[in-house]
């Protein structure tokens, strides 16, 4: 058994027991889960406790070696500019399908009363959240787990190292360690996901006598959102590349196949990166020096697939609490989400929950401690989640094809 499967039943089996501890009711078996609640917590903060070094280390490391290692800045320049068009249109996208849906069918907002301390509290005003971007102490920021920004800090601090030389005018070595720290805390993560199907197991049975039928209807509509806005977004790839003339539809939508297939079935962009380059070179015919660019960058920096569903875990997470997210609000989380899509990359299973939905949740004000249950059933749309991700990859490259023709 994987440790995806394990993680999953462990989360059904947690859920089980709990309803039947619930609707029995005896007083000792309520008493023993209260009891073993601490555990599920440790293993929650052992998860927690990796994440300020690791999404700081690895935001500053992508952000140097994108200054550093690229080329064409025209071309690049181009790439990044659609980047963020696609990823924002992706946001806005996602935040009014995952609202209509939450407004249709309800997150019942006690869901997480096992996890969250503080449900429904004030969420801080639109001068207060503009204020907090810009951290005036990024120590402070880090120790007071101020992900978002510390995600800002650390951009500019990569940003800056990228330019820095040693005594003999060769590059500085500061972005490859930072690149090795970041590796060790994947390490560290991979050690607590031993413990993960007890972890899960614990905290889902305490959430299940908790709140009953409340979680797994919670969990269930973000699983069916995930896919929704997954298949949603590649439809609107399709759309773009027919209404900007980059390419005949039927054509595109043949080439792109077997990249997409290649994705579902590994739920890997990197595995399906050889697929998509024989894609855009061989069947959409782009440019060579545009495949070889926008394709890597692509599975580095574009994750359209992982907005696609960090939105509805971020906005679930948060009328879960009891929160209703004001426009401001709403505005504020998809840019944390685009943010830090484009900027943690190269993380495992779980670290990609913590560095990728955290700081939308922390804008919202919706509490951490649900990443976990993200976690064991992220893997039920993640075929395709990935598929959709590999679409808006190629996508991309068509569009800053189309672009850069445009332009020479």
């Amino acid at each position: 058994m994987t440790r995806t499967q394990s993680i999953l039943l462990s989360l059904v089996l947690g859920l089980a027991v709990g309803l039947a501890i619930r609707a029995y009711g005896h007083e000792s078996l309520l008493a023993g889960v209260s009891a073993i609640q601490p555990l599920g917590q440790m293993w929650v903060r052992a998860l927690q406790m990796t994440l300020i070094p690791l999404v700081f280390a690895m935001v500053a490391h992508g952000a140097a070696d994108a200054v550093a290692g690229g080329r064409g800045g025209r071309l690049i320049g181009t790439t990044l500019a659609v980047f963020v068009a696609l990823l924002g249109l992706t946001a806005v996208i996602c935040t009014i399908t995952t609202e209509t849906v939450l407004h249709l069918w309800p997150v019942p907002p006690h869901a997480l009363a096992g996890l969250a301390d503080t449900p429904g509290q004030k969420l801080p005003s639109f001068a207060e959240q503009l204020l907090a971007i810009i951290p005036d102490n990024p120590v402070a920021a880090a120790a007071n787990g101020q992900i978002f920004p510390l995600v800002i800090f650390a951009l500019a601090f990569g940003l800056a190292i990228a330019r820095l030389k040693d005594g003999q005018g060769k590059a500085s070595t500061l972005p490859a360690t930072l690149g090795q720290v970041a590796q060790a805390m994947m390490v560290i993560v991979d050690w607590v996901l031993v413990a993960a199907p007890i972890g899960i197991f614990i905290l889902a049975l305490g959430l299940a006598t908790t709140s009953g039928l409340a979680v797994a209807r919670m969990l269930a509509i973000f699983v069916a959102l995930c896919l929704g806005n997954s298949v949603v977004m590649a439809l609107v790839c399709y759309l773009l590349v027919a209404v900007l003339g980059a390419e005949r539809l039927s054509r595109f939508a043949a080439a792109v196949a077997p990249a997409q297939a290649m994705a579902a079935g590994t739920s890997s962009s990197m595995a399906s990166t050889p697929v998509m380059l024989e894609v855009a070179l061989e069947k959409l015919r782009l440019p060579e020096d545009v495949a070889g660019l926008v394709i890597p960058m692509a599975v580095s920096v574009f994750r359209m697939g992982t907005v696609a569903n960090a939105i509805p875990a971020v906005l679930v997470a948060a009328h879960a609490a009891g929160i209703e997210p004001t426009l401001t609000q709403l505005m504020l989380a998809g840019v944390a989400v685009v943010l830090g899509s484009m900027t943690a990359g190269g993380l495992p299973g779980a670290a990609v929950i913590y560095a990728f939905y955290a700081p939308g949740l922390q804008v919202l004000g919706a509490p951490l401690a649900i990443m976990p249950l993200y976690i064991a059933v992220i893997a039920l749309p993640d075929p395709i989640i990935t598929a959709s991700t590999v679409t808006g990859d190629l996508t991309a490259a068509t569009l800053v094809a189309r672009l850069m023709r445009r332009k020479a």
